[in-house]
């Protein structure tokens, strides 16, 4: 996929040839014991999802409300699905095959957030968000990428922003807002950082300190420009200098 944030009918060309991938080398390695949830099962709930939601933007357009619980519910569903079949990928040892099985999660949460519904599972669209960074190098990508999380974070389910894990260095909410960070400082846009550098303030600010101290770090070692590092240093200072007095 070429887009750093695939639309549905992207994703879904891709994502069919992935799963005709995985349903064959299943086929060749079908484990003797019985599996109740197998890539067979998991795609035909998956199309389900395609089938449901081209419908409703048929109906209602591309963007806007359409009805929040069901997006909600359809979007976490299947996201859920695209996980487990994901993890068949990595069990068969295809890797890029899972690649594009992860991509079609960033398109589905991108469909939810544009129908104003909420992300009730995180842990998937942070994965894929994660390698999809991982594989941009592109500054104007990385900014859309940066608002693509940003508008998963909004879209967040309340449980989930009330952060009550907060002793879980792993939890979902923190990696994504972190990882937001780091891809912010790669698209060296001075206003795309401050954006995401205040909003990840205020969401982690016991977080914060150790993110910036970091950044200075990375400042030299992967030679940012200079305007890159004045961002940096400001909230380096704000943030972290007082915190060893």
């Amino acid at each position: 996929m070429t887009a750093i944030i695939p639309t549905l009918d992207e994703a879904a060309t891709h994502y069919r040839s992935a799963a005709q991938t995985i349903m064959a080398v299943y086929a060749k390695r079908r484990p003797a014991a019985t599996v109740q949830v197998t890539p067979d099962s998991l795609n035909q709930a998956i199309e389900q999802f395609f089938t449901i939601s081209t419908q409703l933007e048929r109906e209602s357009g591309n963007a806007g409300p359409i009805y929040k619980d069901d997006v909600s519910q359809l979007g976490d569903y299947a996201i859920t699905l695209l996980a487990d079949l994901a993890s068949w990928a990595a069990q068969l040892a295809l890797a890029e095959v899972k690649q594009d099985v992860e991509a079609t999660t960033l398109a589905i949460a991108d469909w939810v957030v544009r129908h104003e519904g909420e992300l009730r599972t995180l842990e998937p669209i942070v994965n894929a968000a994660a390698e999809r960074a991982n594989r941009t190098k592109d500054p104007r990508a990385l900014e859309k990428l940066s608002d693509f999380i940003g508008g998963v974070l909004r879209a967040t389910a309340n449980v989930i922003k009330q952060d009550l894990e907060k002793n879980n260095p792993a939890r979902p909410w923190r990696v994504l807002h972190l990882n937001r960070g780091i891809v912010a400082t790669r698209t060296h846009n001075p206003k795309v950082m401050e954006q995401v550098f205040d909003e990840l303030v205020r969401a982690l600010p016991g977080d914060a300190p150790r993110f910036f101290a970091e950044g200075m770090q990375q400042m030299d070692a992967l030679n940012y420009p200079p305007h890159v590092r004045t961002v940096m240093a400001r909230y380096f200072d704000q943030w972290t200098r007082k915190t060893m007095h």
